[in-house]
């Protein structure tokens, strides 16, 4: 077959006859038209000679894209929730008092001179003023935490029938010490005590002021 038997043919298929005058797709006017068709959504019938309307109704795609925003809406707000959930458990447990031993305060035991260095090795450290003296049990509220907890009690107990004191001192309503504690007990030796300018000085040196 030679080329015009092969154009011959070719023109015998295209539907289009050779005296319609046909707009190329790059003019204005082509793509204008082209990107009207393309964002029509979901049509109503026509009725010969009316004007096209567009459907009232959602087509599909845009009610997948509105399940789908309402599902990432409901995801976040899961989450938040679950935020605020685990946000109130910290709390409960940071308001939970930590409980310390007074032990015996052995004014015959020998002590070491307090000194900053071996201080600043002691887990638990901080300042608290009593606000209630109970028996056996005192209860600090913590004024500052130089290290080892976030409570923002402790209470502090002594053997049963024994008076609540702090290296040896009657503990009093409103004054304010500094404590050190090891393995849950409290320490003595002049490492815990009424706060004074010399212990708090200690302190400051061994934790920062």
């Amino acid at each position: 077959m030679n080329d015009d038997e092969l154009r011959e043919k070719i023109a015998r298929l295209n539907p289009i006859p050779d005296h319609v005058a046909v707009e190329l797709p790059t003019t204005v006017s082509a793509r204008t038209r082209m990107e009207q068709i393309m964002s029509n959504d979901t049509l109503t019938p026509q009725v010969p000679g009316a004007p096209t309307q567009r459907s009232s109704q959602p087509s599909k795609r845009t009610r997948w894209i509105l399940a789908a925003s309402a599902a990432a809406i409901a995801a976040v707000a899961v989450g938040v929730a679950a935020l605020s959930l685990k946000d109130d458990d910290k709390a409960t447990v940071a308001s939970a008092p930590l409980v310390l031993s007074l032990g015996v305060d052995d004014v015959l035991a020998s002590c070491m001179p307090v000194d900053a260095t071996v201080m600043a090795d002691m887990p638990v450290a901080f300042a608290g003023t009593a606000t209630a003296v109970d028996g056996e049990v005192v209860t600090l509220r913590v004024d500052r935490w130089y290290q080892g907890g976030d409570a923002t009690e402790v209470q502090l107990t002594s053997t049963a029938g024994q008076a609540a004191l702090i290296a040896g001192f009657d503990v009093e309503v409103g004054t304010q010490y500094l404590i050190t504690a090891t393995g849950g007990s409290v320490n003595f030796c002049g490492f815990s005590g009424p706060a004074s300018p010399e212990l708090q000085a200690v302190f400051d040196t061994a934790f920062g002021a």
